[in-house]
């Protein structure tokens, strides 16, 4: 009888400690799984945020760039985020005019611009870029950007009309934390490189960057010809190079914007 009753009780003594080792791995497995839902939820939620105040601020650097506004002034909640305006973005435009023209010798090319963009980065999770008048969103992924605003230029049958816009720091490029930072817009210089009616055969715009799928999705959209596209890898940008034919109309104006943090 004894021997039965210390049978039962080493048991249950080892039912208990097997139960009490469940609860705690479930415990430990509901914290784990649901922390990491909570965490990729507000990650989520900064980049909506960043979103809305990236739409804000492009609209405020049409307002300096195109409509004569001296500043702007837009303000964007960091926590626990980066705000910086480095990294590359570079855009040429080229026009060949009509072949076998007199006038053959008005061919144009701005040459290789970069445009710095203004990037806000939530560790690897995600970022919002602005860059050459377009906002990019990505999860994360090389390549994996898509354009949720474009950029104010104009692509009609016969005419083309580009604007490029270079951000120029000044001070810190970057800024992190959880604090409310204020981006000062002021213009620097503004220049029309060229604003022409002929006819050429071929207007060319290219593009390296980051998101060069994303560049090739919008020129694609305003009925360009994009033929030549090389996908970004690694720390490798992409390219795409994309054209529209027979434009009467050419305008090019390129604009330096000094941006401070505040």
């Amino acid at each position: 009888m004894r021997l039965r009753t210390d049978r039962r009780g080493v048991s249950e003594v080892i039912s208990f400690v097997l139960i009490f080792s469940l609860i705690v791995t479930s415990v430990g497995l509901v914290y784990t799984v649901g922390a990491q839902e909570l965490t990729d939820v507000r990650d989520y939620e900064r980049l909506n945020n960043a979103e809305r105040a990236f739409d804000v601020f492009a609209d405020n650097v049409e307002d300096v760039s195109q409509r004569g506004a001296p500043s702007r002034g837009t303000e964007i909640k960091l926590a626990d985020a980066s705000l910086r305006t480095e990294g590359r973005t570079r855009i040429n435009v080229t026009g060949d005019y009509r072949t076998g023209s007199v006038d053959a010798s008005r061919d144009f090319a701005t040459g290789n611009l970069t445009l710095s963009p203004l990037t806000f980065e939530v560790g690897d999770t995600g970022r919002i870029r602005y860059a050459g008048g377009a906002v990019v969103r990505d999860d994360g992924d090389v390549g994996s950007g898509r354009m949720v605003r474009r950029p104010d230029n104009v692509f009609d049958d016969d005419r083309t009309m580009f604007t490029l816009v270079q951000l120029e720091p000044r001070g810190s490029p970057v800024v992190a934390g959880s604090q409310t930072v204020r981006i000062r817009t002021e213009t620097a210089a503004r220049e029309v490189l060229i604003a022409d009616s002929g006819t050429y055969d071929e207007v060319t715009i290219n593009v390296t960057s980051r998101y060069a799928p994303a560049w090739r999705e919008y020129f694609e959209s305003e009925g360009l010809d994009c033929e030549s596209v090389v996908a970004p890898s690694g720390d490798d940008p992409g390219r795409v190079s994309c054209t529209q034919t027979d434009v009467r109309r050419l305008h090019v104006v390129y604009v330096k914007l000094v941006t401070t943090f505040e």
